[in-house]
């Protein structure tokens, strides 16, 4: 099967959701991308439609994505692109969703820091439960 990753530019829409599935816990925010260009002919910057979709993201990504994105926060996220079919009451439907390898904060816009948290020691592990 044939995988397209993507690259892609955005701003945070909604609040970061978490959830568990079968095996493992994620995270879910939607994104907005719109393209700006400057439009010589008419002398000023244009922007696009936007486009919406949804991120996904599971494990440590999604707990580092929830501790550290809020919406309005102009993020870039690399994943696979997944088209999803559902219905409405409108009939059927497509999305756009992008399943998360990596979330960063675009530095473009702001500043940011970075910390690592701290790695639960085996030794703790083992004690806590004796």
């Amino acid at each position: 099967m044939n995988e397209i990753f993507v690259t892609v530019n955005g701003t945070v829409g909604s609040d970061v959701k978490t959830f568990d599935a079968e095996r493992s816990r994620g995270a879910r925010f939607r994104l907005a991308t719109a393209e700006h260009f400057f439009d010589r002919d008419k002398g000023e910057w244009v922007q696009r439609e936007t486009v919406w979709m949804d991120v996904v993201c599971w494990k440590r990504l999604a707990d580092h994505v929830k501790a550290s994105v809020r919406k309005g926060q102009p993020v870039i996220v690399r994943g696979r692109l997944r088209v999803t079919h559902y219905e409405t009451d409108k009939g059927p439907r497509q999305g756009i969703e992008v399943i998360a390898t990596s979330i960063g904060h675009d530095l473009t816009y702001g500043d940011a820091t970075f910390s690592r948290p701290q790695r639960e020691n085996r030794a703790d592990r083992v004690s806590d439960v004796a």
